[in-house]
């Protein structure tokens, strides 16, 4: 055979291979591409599905919660367990409900026109408990939230300067926190200390907290509801353990069984301010998980018991 048409074969071949090169590269990634895109609407129909098993939990708890009849709340009745994976349809869901009324509601430090209200004593020996600040550097956090609640904008706070001069600067809210992460705006919260109280405080509810479910330093703050100079601290610390012993054994089921702890007796009438303290929760966090293979949801929601009514709902 020629040697030009030796040369002439050895280009088609060439050309061949580089054409089958092409097309396989081009095959595959083709494929790959398909591949993410078949993964891309799987996560996003798995994520979908997920999102109504999350929201489809906190239904659920909605209705444990109402099947809740009896007068007192304890996280050892069924809606303190944690349902952990329940199957639900293609995936499962975990539920999981806490009582927020034994937090302290910040929201009841003073009223809007700047007066302290009894809430105010308490939040600063709260400070005082958790954080293990003096209570000079207690009162002016709990100053600072006076002031952030002031409803009278014309008003010059001495709190308004140091907002001003920030880099964003802003003004003080000038009314009741809408959000707990709000605090995180107040002069003095810094991350650390509102990581340290964020456990202990709530902003929606009313005032009174449950006995069943308070922290101890709540326990004992909660003594510091009169004016300054007037407390009688009625609990020590010993007092509070009895009464947190007794709570682990058994639910309080009304007011009168706190005689029941250990050495407290009829000293509990004393001790907190009268409609203050109650045994029944009326405020409760509810986290529910959906999950639907790799797909997952988290929905969170805070509930009002009474009237069962939904007061905050987010989906991360």
């Amino acid at each position: 055979m020629p040697r030009q048409l030796q040369n002439q074969d050895g280009m088609a071949l060439l050309l061949v291979l580089v054409i089958v090169a092409l097309l396989s590269s081009l095959l595959i990634e083709f494929s790959f591409s398909t591949l993410v895109d078949l993964r891309a609407t799987e996560t996003f129909r798995d994520r979908t599905k997920a999102y109504y098993l999350a929201r489809g939990g906190i239904e659920a708890a909605r209705m444990i919660l109402q099947e809740d009849t009896n007068e007192f709340d304890h996280p050892s009745e069924f809606w303190g367990d944690e349902l952990a994976n329940i199957p639900a349809g293609d995936g499962d869901v975990s539920i999981r409900i806490t009582d927020l009324s034994g937090r302290f509601n910040v929201n009841y430090i003073a009223d809007l026109r700047g007066n302290p209200l009894p809430g105010y004593h308490r939040f600063v020996a709260l400070c005082g408990e958790v954080l293990q600040l003096d209570r000079f550097q207690s009162q002016a956090l709990a100053d600072s939230l006076v002031y952030w609640y002031n409803a009278e904008k014309t008003i010059v706070t001495p709190d308004d300067a140091y907002y001003s001069d920030l880099d964003p600067p802003y003004s003080r809210r000038g009314g009741k926190l809408l959000t707990l992460d709000e605090l995180k705006m107040v002069k003095g919260f810094n991350q650390q200390r509102f990581a340290a109280l964020e456990p202990y405080l709530r902003v929606v509810g009313d005032e009174q907290i449950n006995l069943n479910a308070a922290a101890p330093e709540t326990l004992y703050a909660w003594q510091y509801s009169a004016a300054e100079g007037n407390v009688e601290i009625i609990f020590d610390r010993q007092d509070i353990v009895a009464l947190l012993n007794y709570r682990q054994k058994s639910p309080y089921r009304e007011l009168q069984d706190l005689a029941l702890a250990e050495g407290i007796g009829d000293r509990w009438t004393a001790a907190w301010l009268q409609n203050s303290v109650g045994v029944k929760g009326s405020i409760f966090a509810v986290s529910s998980n959906g999950r639907i293979n790799q797909g997952t949801r988290q929905a969170q929601a805070v509930i009002s018991k009474p009237g069962n009514e939904l007061l905050q709902f987010k989906v991360e």
